[in-house]
């Protein structure tokens, strides 16, 4: 079948060639990704093999069954299986530069689809060998693609975990939501090196016909792509939401008023995070941050029953390993010495200051990363108090869960 020479020095680009390379490029990405996303997820393990070779067993899968099917689109079967060989090159390429990434913490696996993003990041540059202006135009929008892909993908990923938190109501349209923002980012990112073989490839697209292996082929990978983004969308979604910190202080002052300095939180500059800003009291009291001769604290002052509480919600931890130690480890308590609370296992102290005798408190701190950890930092039981300055303990541990 003839195809129509490109004139890339022309100012009028075949828009029509343009939409259709984006669109098959979009459907060959989406061939790949369930194959993929499956066998390097499973092969490892069944080969009791490193975790870091499932980049490159994801890249050789998405990038051979891509090449494949762009190289009928472009050209029918000699270029197909031309591009299938250019494309597992790439992919062995991008997966050994993603595991090597991960493997030195210089990236960090956030996602399911982090290790894909970095192999198409870098696979432009092989898919147009051995020419270097190809390799350059490929790389550029495999560089393009990918990375719009990525912030589609974390936008997505982003908006999903706030509608799940804030609209209890619509669980199945976010969920439908987030696979919508995974498609499309995926599809940007085929998409993207489809069009940059539109200009190294110098060729009009042309219809033709694909064999039926090939439509077999596409059906079923697009549709084992969509099983396993509605799997792990609906398990991220079950799991993940904002992170927590909640304080909760009972005082019981017997006879008479109280008034006691219990300790804060404190970020990791030292200053008194900001949910003490919005304190909720229930029972006689007043409360003011006050400083003392241990450190930043609480006063609290009233009698009979009272109830002090107040709680922040964080942003989204589970994708940024840095800010979910942070959150675990980077704050501490006003008037201990005890630091990197998370790898913690046993009792701290801190100081308390009571005007009074026999008052009783109850003190609990909880932080939940909203990833599957629940750290508790609180006293086994009410503590009776003496007047002045004491050290009272506290425990302190974490929760998994799922």
């Amino acid at each position: 079948m003839r195809s129509k020479v490109v004139d890339t020095q022309s100012n009028e680009l075949d828009m029509k060639s343009i939409r259709s390379y984006g669109m098959h490029g979009a459907l060959g990405i989406l061939m790949g990704i369930g194959a993929g996303i499956v066998s390097s997820e499973i092969i490892p393990v069944l080969a009791l093999g490193s975790p870091l070779i499932a980049p490159v067993i994801q890249g050789v899968i998405v990038l051979a069954i891509y090449g494949f099917y762009m190289g009928y689109i472009l050209g029918g079967q000699e270029k197909s299986g031309r591009l299938l060989i250019s494309g597992a090159i790439a992919g062995v390429f991008g997966g050994l530069i993603a595991a090597g990434l991960l493997a030195g913490d210089i990236i960090h696996r956030k996602s399911l689809f982090d290790p894909l993003f970095i192999i198409l990041f870098f696979s432009g540059i092989i898919l147009g060998l051995p020419k270097p202006k190809n390799m350059v135009l490929l790389w550029a929008s495999s560089i393009f693609g990918s990375t719009m892909g990525y912030g589609t993908y974390t936008a997505g990923q982003n908006l999903a975990v706030y509608l799940n938190n804030e609209w209890t109501q619509g669980g199945l349209l976010t969920l439908l939501i987030a696979i919508l923002f995974a498609l499309f980012a995926i599809g940007i990112a085929g998409a993207s090196i489809a069009i940059g073989m539109y200009f190294t490839e110098g060729i009009v697209y042309m219809k033709r016909e694909i064999p039926w292996f090939l439509k077999i082929t596409k059906g079923m990978g697009i549709v084992l792509t969509l099983i396993v983004l509605f799997i792990f969308t609906l398990m991220f979604l079950s799991a993940v939401k904002y992170a927590t910190t909640e304080v909760s202080i009972d005082v019981s002052s017997g006879e008479g008023n109280i008034t006691l300095y219990v300790p804060v939180l404190l970020d990791k500059s030292g200053k008194v995070m900001e949910l003490y800003n919005k304190t909720s009291i229930s029972g006689s009291a007043i409360t003011d941050i006050i400083e003392t001769g241990h450190g930043p604290a609480l006063r609290i002052s009233g009698s009979g029953a009272i109830g002090v509480s107040m709680n922040q919600t964080g942003g989204v931890l589970a994708t940024d390993p840095q800010a979910d130690d942070e959150f675990v480890n980077g704050f501490t308590l006003s008037t201990s010495n005890a630091t990197r609370y998370g790898e913690i296992r046993g009792p701290v102290e801190a100081w308390v200051y009571s005007e009074n005798e026999g008052a009783t408190l109850s003190f609990s701190i909880r932080r939940d990363n909203g990833w599957g950890r629940d750290m508790r930092i609180r006293t086994e039981s009410p503590v009776r108090l003496e007047k002045g300055w004491q050290a009272v303990k506290l425990s302190v541990g974490s929760l998994m869960y799922d």
